[in-house]
């Protein structure tokens, strides 16, 4: 074989490693786009399952057991939010509330919306582990609920965060959590 043959199967090599490269390229970036979509996706059940759980109490503490309250300056104030006392107090570890089965203590010891505030869980996915879910509560303004409130209203936006390390990143490479928001509204009149 000669030079020239030489540099052209030199040439054809460069050129196979080179699409070999890229073809690699392409289906690590298909694989993990998928796998960022399917950690979304169980993050958008979790969430949306804390949604429904946190909107399925009482509008507040007192308004538990179909006590009445028609004036906001009667609602609990925002500074008092969190678990009402020893009883609603998550015992597990460093207050998250971790369960494999679906057992969360949040389910039988709060009894209103803004018992959730601050609220802590770890939720288990069998192909992903370990989501961290973290609920905020706070009074919203009821002319405009994108707006937190200085006072009482009878509107208090809870928002729900998922964080995974297979979620969607962002430019910086950081994880961008998952975020839902919803509104619980106590209709004072019937």
């Amino acid at each position: 074989m000669n030079s020239g043959q030489s540099f052209l199967v030199i040439g054809a090599f460069v050129v196979l490693s080179t699409l070999t490269l890229n073809v690699n390229s392409s289906l690590i970036m298909t694989t993990t786009t998928g796998l960022e979509m399917e950690a979304t996706l169980s993050a958008v059940s979790i969430a949306q399952t804390m949604t429904d759980e946190v909107l399925t109490r009482d509008f507040d503490q007192k308004t538990t057991s179909g006590k009445r309250i028609y004036e906001a300056h009667d609602l609990t104030y925002s500074s008092e939010f969190g678990p009402d006392g020893i009883a609603e107090q998550i015992i597990g570890d460093n207050a998250v509330d971790t369960s494999r089965t679906d057992g969360f203590e949040s389910k039988t010891k709060f009894n209103d919306v803004d018992d959730y505030e601050g609220y802590v869980r770890k939720s288990w996915n069998p192909r992903f582990g370990w989501f961290n879910v973290t609920v905020h509560v706070e009074y919203v303004d009821e002319d405009n609920p994108d707006a937190p409130s200085g006072g009482r209203t009878f509107y208090k936006c809870v928002t729900v965060e998922v964080m995974h390390p297979s979620l969607v990143k962002d430019a910086n490479n950081e994880v961008v959590p998952y975020v839902i928001k919803d509104l619980a509204v106590y209709r004072r009149y019937f």
